[in-house]
């Protein structure tokens, strides 16, 4: 009887965990595809705690969806403000890395966003990717965006730090890399993504205009499914309206949500990386 009742037991959580994988896209075995949620929504600049409360709603929400990875846009946490310093935190012992990675580890999901970087007498537009097992990878804005006239504090020279550029890391069985917002302006880091050759670039931006016409000619040229997440909403003196989307590697919209300043969850299911050829095979990436 006692053994039936193990046999019983193991059962009942083999099935749990097969209904969770499925409802995520995933096989078992890791060998299937990944479901990652865009967060389109209005982050109130310099509300630091509301806008976290805001995100873990949203968390929960997507992964009640099935998502396995919840990507938000470039500093989500606090957008621009005038005055970084009470905002700027260490990564990952700041209080957002904190919270978030809690949220990661009690929903076994992953969780990208953007937020200001204290690192000493620096401060940086960092974007961290949190899992369960805490911080997985960290991008900081190199190609900073300049402006004399500041409208809305984006004169980022005047606030940031510049990063040392694009490099590649590994999540839930994917090559990646991350650029933000303004870096796409570059055609050195075009250059250095395309030498990447990642599975999947992770592109958060902070825009007030409909500028994504020209996203797809610069995806193309990097060469792999980009994942491009937005903001909504009043940011100081302009409205933001969305516009966040997932290209293929050729810079076609595969799915997009509006571009009329309303939030939304976009859902896209990532396929696995490509497998290695076996010994004597013509694959190759």
């Amino acid at each position: 009887m006692q053994s039936l009742s193990l046999l019983a037991v193991a059962l009942a959580v083999t099935v749990a965990w097969l209904q969770t994988a499925a409802a995520r896209g995933a096989e078992p075995g890791g060998g299937g595809s990944v479901r990652v949620a865009i967060v389109q929504f209005d982050a109130v600049p310099a509300e630091r705690e509301h806008n976290l409360d805001r995100m873990q709603r949203l968390v929960e929400q997507a992964v009640s969806r099935g998502a396995g990875l919840v990507m938000f846009h470039e500093l989500a946490t606090s957008d621009y403000v005038d005055d970084i310093e009470p905002l700027a935190e260490p990564i990952p012992d700041g209080p957002s890395c904190r919270r978030m990675a809690g949220l990661a580890a009690a929903l076994d999901c992953h969780i990208a966003f953007g937020l200001p970087e204290r690192d000493g007498p620096r401060r940086h537009i960092a974007y961290v990717f949190l899992g369960p097992e805490g911080l997985v990878a960290r991008y900081r804005k190199t190609w900073l965006f300049k402006t004399d006239a500041d409208e809305g504090f984006r004169n980022e020279w005047a606030r940031y730090d510049p990063g040392t550029g694009p490099e590649a890391f590994e999540i839930l069985g994917l090559r990646a890399t991350c650029l933000i917002c303004a870096d796409a302006d570059s055609p050195r880091a075009i250059e250095r993504v395309r030498r990447l050759r990642p599975d999947v670039i992770f592109f958060p931006v902070n825009r007030a205009a409909k500028v994504f016409e020209t996203y797809p000619r610069i995806i193309a040229l990097m060469g792999a499914t980009t994942l491009v997440a937005n903001r909504v909403g009043r940011s100081h003196t302009r409205d933001c309206v969305g516009g966040s989307a997932v290209y293929d590697a050729r810079g076609r919209i595969v799915v997009g949500a509006n571009r009329s300043g309303r939030e939304e969850i976009l859902y896209h299911d990532l396929p696995p990386a490509p497998r290695p050829s076996s010994p004597g095979g013509s694959g190759s990436r």
